[in-house]
């Protein structure tokens, strides 16, 4: 299969047929919509100069038009450069010119402050609107947003409205690209160890991973089944499974713009919602929401999590919920990463293994290798590595040229992507999960992982999250151990009872010198626990 997005999407148009594609704060887009209108704005875009391999910056959340501006600029050969629509002034402004992009895309409740960015560029500006897709009342419903306002939209020198792109473009003809290995998007990496890296994927990336989710899926009509959009289009999570399965498959989908648990749950009670994507905290949260709990649950069948360690303690504690309420959905553990377009592993209702991230989906291959990168026999740790045809051209650094930075390339020619995460797997073909490569803690010669200490302490029926970090006594390396708490309590007792678990149940040198009590933790754009924030810096003194 060598397709676009734009024409996988028209491919499977035929066989689900016309249906509601995408429903927004309660009104509802057909999918021939979604088709003319990408159309028409990938005409206007080609009218204005911009071709084939030229890139253009979305800057959107999830809304309606995430969909037509990525399947637009993937019609014509464009690459979608997908960016947090909350990222700095600073920080958009360095991304624009890393990656030369030639237009923006921006939402106009959220657009104010980043005029003059846009402005300096040089580069036309597409202002799009809710009122471009949703009716008029619905659209107060955005009033979580109303605080981020700016400067008036005027002040955008070089602008056009979406609604007047859509409607010149379509008295246009746009010059398509049927090619389906070139680059179709830059994803920017969530930075959890450091600078975040540029990551190319091609839409047979994309393609490839949406054929494999679908082997997980039963047949059923479209329209009649939602997908909960919860998680951002600018991860490859989001944008790969959370919106173009969804559409590409006849389920129609709810784009959540900002995340609400407690309006993820009234989306669940009010529509047929199957399918929902999301990582620990989002589920989390529902959980904890007074109206997660009901009927309404015996729907859900395809619900997958990752992005961030998951308590094995929390899944049995969700499905048991699902279960109360006559369902046979489960919650299902997965593993992934931006690099090989995101989930690589995950457990099913047909091979599921209590505390393992599952087995590589599809015909995707995983090993655990040593420094040596030679393969590990079962049960031994190391590193996990990737390859299939999920796995990205490369790293951006400013030449589509080089499409191998990042890669491991064996001497059968295969691509692997060394993961930087460390685990093992069974003698059955699971994989577990251990931590990150860099999260590893070295004391007086051990190696300490410390999702290891996470798992034990989380047994503690009284907390609610746990981050094991490098911390620093006397300049000496230690276990730091960072906990939130279920419920109040004594600090002081909190402290006693886990280093006196800790010593019960830990080798010594994992047991945590330092523990600290949170109200709650930092955590970067993909809601991922921050460790990087939690971590001591090393002082000499």
């Amino acid at each position: 299969m060598n397709l676009t997005c734009y024409d996988y999407l028209k491919a499977c148009a035929k066989k689900t047929g016309d249906y509601d594609a995408v429903l927004a704060f309660g009104s509802r887009t057909k999918l021939s919509r979604i088709i003319r209108d990408t159309d028409s704005l990938a005409a206007y875009i080609n009218s204005i100069g911009i071709v084939q391999g030229d890139v253009v910056t979305i800057f959107l959340p999830n809304v309606v038009h995430s969909f037509t501006t990525f399947y637009s600029l993937n019609k014509i050969g464009v690459i979608a450069n997908i960016v947090h629509p909350l990222t700095s002034p600073e920080g958009l402004a360095e991304i624009l010119e890393t990656t030369g992009s030639k237009a923006i895309f921006v939402l106009d409740i959220l657009a104010g402050k980043y005029a003059q960015v846009v402005n300096d560029a040089k580069i036309p500006c597409i202002i799009c609107s809710n009122s471009d897709y949703i009716m008029l009342p619905a659209v107060p419903a955005f009033k979580v947003f109303e605080k981020i306002k700016g400067k008036n939209l005027d002040e955008f020198k070089n602008s056009v409205k979406y609604s007047k792109a859509v409607s010149e473009g379509a008295k246009k003809k746009s010059v398509d690209c049927h090619d389906g290995s070139k680059t179709a998007v830059y994803l920017h990496g969530g930075g959890t160890t450091g600078k975040s890296k540029t990551i190319m994927l091609s839409s047979n990336n994309l393609n490839n991973l949406a054929e494999k989710l679908n082997t997980l899926d039963i047949p059923h009509k479209a329209g009649d089944e939602y997908s909960l959009l919860v998680l951002p289009m600018f991860h490859a999570f989001g944008l790969g499974i959370a919106m173009h399965f969804p559409i590409t498959h006849g389920f129609t989908s709810i784009p959540m713009p900002q995340f609400s648990a407690e309006t993820a749950n009234k989306y669940l009670k009010k529509y047929n919602v199957t399918f929902v994507l999301g990582v620990p905290n989002m589920f989390k949260k529902m959980f904890e929401e007074k109206n997660f709990d009901g009927p309404h649950l015996k729907n859900l069948r395809l619900l997958f999590c990752g992005g961030d360690f998951l308590p094995e303690r929390f899944v049995r504690e969700f499905n048991k919920v699902i279960a109360k309420n006559g369902g046979k959905g489960k919650l299902f553990r997965g593993y992934g990463l931006t690099e090989v377009s995101s989930v690589c592993t995950v457990n099913t209702y047909q091979n599921c293994r209590e505390e393992s991230i599952g087995k590589p989906l599809g015909d995707i291959v995983v090993e655990v290798w040593d420094e040596m990168k030679n393969k590990l026999p079962a049960g031994q740790t190391g590193e996990i590595v990737v390859r299939g045809d999920t796995v990205m051209q490369g790293y951006f650094n400013g030449d589509n040229s080089v499409m191998n930075e990042g890669i491991y390339i064996d001497k059968k020619g295969n691509r692997w992507v060394l993961t930087g995460d460390l685990g093992h797997m069974d003698s059955d073909g699971y994989v577990y999960f251990t931590g990150r490569k860099k999260r590893m803690i070295i004391i007086s010669g051990y190696n300490v992982y410390p999702i290891d200490i996470e798992n034990a302490v989380l047994q503690l029926p009284f907390v609610n999250e746990a981050c094991a970090v490098q911390g620093y006594q006397k300049s000496k390396p230690c276990v730091k151990l960072c906990v939130t708490l279920k419920y109040p309590m004594n600090h002081d007792e909190a402290v006693d009872k886990i280093q006196s678990y800790c010593k019960k149940n830990l080798a010594k040198f994992s047991c945590p010198r330092k523990i600290e009590i949170f109200e709650s933790f930092p955590r970067t754009k993909m809601a991922k626990i921050d460790f990087m924030k939690l971590s001591d810096k090393y002082d000499p003194n």
